[in-house]
């Protein structure tokens, strides 16, 4: 029994395997990227709940401070409204930061943010949910 290979047959077989491998490499890159880039917001997103955690402790440490010095009065030792002033301002602060980590979170969960107001929205919604205007086409 002999076997004839044609050499245009041969050809267009190494041709197709070719692209077939490039296909396959090409398929294979582009899912290593969606990896690392859920990777990167798996890590981005424990990096923001770290941050949070941290906020929460420094908000009950300053709370504990200000019952402190609301307490102090009560007792008759007269506290300086300018301290608890002081600490009420450090907590607007941090309570901003831990509302921009809140949305930082969102985003990375898929939330579109309105670039009105900046309340987080979801996907599918076209107008902002808070205040009615267009929402970036996403």
């Amino acid at each position: 029994m002999k076997i004839t290979i044609e050499r245009d047959g041969l050809k267009k077989l190494g041709h197709k395997v070719g692209t077939a491998a490039l296909d396959a490499a090409e398929a294979l890159e582009a899912a290593a990227g969606k990896l690392k880039g859920k990777a990167e917001d798996g890590i981005e997103r424990s990096r923001l709940m770290r941050a949070m955690a941290d906020l929460e402790e420094e908000m009950d440490l300053q709370l504990h401070a200000i019952g402190e010095l609301v307490y102090a009065t009560h007792r008759g030792t007269p506290s300086d409204s300018d301290d608890i002033q002081e600490i009420l301002e450090y907590m607007d602060s941090l309570q901003e930061e831990m509302d921009a980590h809140r949305q930082q979170l969102e985003v990375l969960a898929g939330a579109v943010v309105c670039g009105a107001c900046g309340a987080a929205n979801g996907r599918g919604n076209l107008y902002c949910q808070n205040c009615g205007r267009p929402l970036p086409k996403t």
